[in-house]
């Protein structure tokens, strides 16, 4: 056989990774060796030998495999690993030292190192965490008067340096030390004397016991080894990461945190080694990449937290102005006029400086004058468009006494596109020149939140609201060019009739009937005198109370405690309509027991039962019912009904 060729029956048997199904070709354990003991820790043989069962076989349950381990542990950084006890396997021991853990104090995950590689602690970073310890640990040093190390036969912490200060107290786990007690009292009785199993058991112990100990304090002593390496070798690469932004320009958080260059810092300290230029120079050019991506991501928040405020200022302008009783258009077009636009800017375009922005709008006459002769731009055609819905086409006057068409009380309107109105208005069910110039009509897309653009020929004449406003003006003689009209007719109170409600005594407020006249085509009323009234007042404002939200309102709504008006004749009070909860009223007797009663027919009986339910008392979601089904009343309002009790708000 020339020298050149080999026969394949004279090499030694070399084992190699068995097949899979997912892994078809075999690698030899010598080719796999080669390639670990090249690592610097047992921890990145440990990392591979978890990334699949076929490794996990080959380095963990294969015994041929141990070298691998043994050799990489010899050569680790900062020294040499020592040597495991008869106990560990290579693979276990491994873990054992680099494996992360649960701390003992929060329960939260944490990649530190055993604090008691002896009684296997385990603490986070957290400072807590190192004081709240000692609640898990007992003194056990007065207990055997100085002697505890020559008598202890379980490993105790190694040293209170793991904790703390060094000092020669000797410090257990309480659950440990309650165990070993027992164990120790039966150990060391003379009468009885200890069981067989026992006195082996603690016999193997207490054999076992110097090397784990011997175990322990060495780890302890590479663990501070270890970590005073990795905080040298951190400072260092921090210091070169420094030196190389300051060099280019960059910023050192930036550098830090940029996705090329801080996987890189992070590797380089996790495996305790020092960066170079010779690492550093084949990523520069992504490094710098990413640099410029992270600035203009920076500068893009920057500018919208910018922009963001800038609109928060305009917004704070535009509710002092409203609350001023200036008449402004909704948000959305007050942002719309020029100086607004102006001093909002745009988040990519100009940007004002927003520090000074609020104070600026706040104190400035100059915007003031602006933004006042903004709004009268934007409504002149508004002004003049809703005044020919009126049918006052280019009105003008030169009387200081007479009201301008849109101001007076017979001004109102409805929006065709939406129908809806604010909540300011939801009692008048339509709008004046103010909740005009506000409204907003929401998107038909419900994914849009972003309002319709606001446009003066939505807008029409609410014809039923101007008559009856007009009808009830010339009731008190006076006319809707009276700049006290609205006072006037505020001040009538509850006393306003509604003769269009033939069947029932219906009295309201002036609010009140704006949203009451959208009920009748041509609705007509009366002043009631005050010695009219009917017996239960007029409460305004009492529905919206009973709608709204909170414990209070639904406990209340929740009480028999409501009648309907509208079932009691005009004419009548309501208590002379029911005998305690169930009388009909005069005129209709309900039958009593008689033969009478006897040949009536259950379909009789039925409606004679629902004219008696009508008049009964009942909770606010029935009344809603009552109402709608009843009398097509779909939206409840004050004049509807009456509390039978006065409803009280507080406890």
């Amino acid at each position: 056989m020339s020298s050149g060729s080999t026969d394949p029956g004279s090499l030694p048997n070399v084992p190699t990774l068995p097949l899979t199904k997912k892994c078809r070709t075999s690698l030899p354990l010598e080719l796999l060796a080669e390639i670990l003991t090249q690592t610097n820790s047992p921890r990145d043989v440990l990392s591979v030998a978890r990334t699949s069962k076929l490794l996990c076989s080959a380095l963990v349950c294969n015994p041929a495999a141990d070298f691998i381990w043994r050799t990489v542990r010899k050569k680790c950084l900062p020294h040499a690993l020592p040597d495991p006890t008869p106990n560990f396997s290579e693979a276990a021991y491994a873990a054992f030292v680099y494996d992360s853990g649960s701390c003992d104090v929060c329960k939260k995950d944490t990649n530190e190192f055993y604090a008691s590689f002896a009684t296997r602690i385990r603490l986070c970073r957290d400072s807590r965490c190192g004081k709240n310890i000692r609640k898990y640990l007992m003194d056990v040093t007065s207990i055997f008067k100085g002697h505890a190390r020559d008598e202890i036969w379980i490993p105790y912490v190694e040293s209170t340096r793991c904790f703390g200060p060094e000092n020669p107290t000797i410090l257990m786990r309480k659950s440990e030390w309650e165990r070993f007690r027992a164990d120790y009292a039966a150990f060391s009785a003379l009468s009885p004397p200890p069981s067989e199993g026992l006195r082996k058991a603690c016999t193997d112990q207490i054999a076992k016991f110097p090397k784990i100990m011997e175990l322990a304090v060495a780890l302890q002593k590479w663990k501070y080894t270890y970590v005073t390496m990795y905080r040298t070798v951190k400072t260092k690469n921090e210091t070169w990461a420094k030196i190389c932004a300051s060099k280019e320009g960059w910023n050192e958080h930036d550098l830090l945190n940029s996705q090329s260059y801080g996987l890189l810092h992070r590797y380089k300290n996790y495996m305790l080694e020092e960066i170079t230029p010779h690492d550093f120079l084949p990523i520069k050019t992504l490094v710098e990449a990413q640099l410029l991506k992270m600035q203009t991501r920076r500068q893009n928040k920057e500018n919208e937290e910018s922009y963001r405020q800038r609109r928060g200022d305009v917004e704070q302008y535009y509710n002092r102005l409203r609350s001023s009783g200036t008449v402004v258009p909704s948000l959305y077009e007050f942002r719309k006029l020029s100086v607004m636009t102006t001093m909002q800017g745009s988040v990519m375009g100009s940007r004002p400086n927003s520090s000074g922005l609020a104070k600026d709008m706040k104190n400035s006459a100059l915007v003031a004058e602006l933004v006042s002769a903004d709004l009268k731009t934007w409504m002149a055609s508004a002004r003049e468009k809703l005044s020919e819905l009126l049918g006052f086409p280019k009105w003008r006057s030169a009387s200081k006494t007479k009201l301008h068409p849109l101001d007076r009380v017979t001004a109102r309107f409805r929006c065709q596109g939406c129908g809806k109105v604010a909540k300011r208005y939801e009692k008048e069910q339509c709008l004046d020149f103010s909740g005009v110039c506000a409204h907003e009509c929401p998107s038909d897309d419900k994914k849009d939140k972003k309002p319709v653009d606001w446009s003066v020929d939505r807008f029409v004449k609410d014809e039923k609201a101007s008559n009856a406003v007009a009808c009830l003006l010339a009731l008190i003689g006076i006319t809707d060019e009276d700049a006290n009209a609205c006072n006037t007719v505020n001040m009538l109170g509850a006393h306003i009739r509604c003769l269009s409600c033939e069947h029932a005594f219906i009295v309201m407020d002036f609010p009140t009937l704006i949203g009451h006249s959208h009920r009748h085509d041509d609705m007509q009323v009366a002043v009631v005198p005050k010695g009219e009234r009917p017996e239960h007042a007029f409460e305004a404002g009492l529905s919206a109370k009973l709608m709204d939200m909170g414990s209070k309102p639904q406990k209340l709504r929740s009480e028999a405690n409501y009648r309907c008006r509208h079932c009691v004749p005009a004419g009548e009070s309501a208590d002379a309509s029911v005998d305690g909860e169930e009388r009909v009223p005069t005129g209709k007797p309900i039958a009593k027991e008689s033969h009478t009663e006897e040949s009536q027919t259950g379909n009789q009986k039925r409606r004679q039962r629902n004219k008696k339910s009508k008049f009964r008392s009942m909770d606010f979601n029935a009344l809603r019912s009552h109402l709608k089904g009843l009398h097509g009343i779909g939206m409840v309002s004050d004049e509807d009904f009456f509390a039978q009790t006065p409803v009280k708000w507080q406890c």
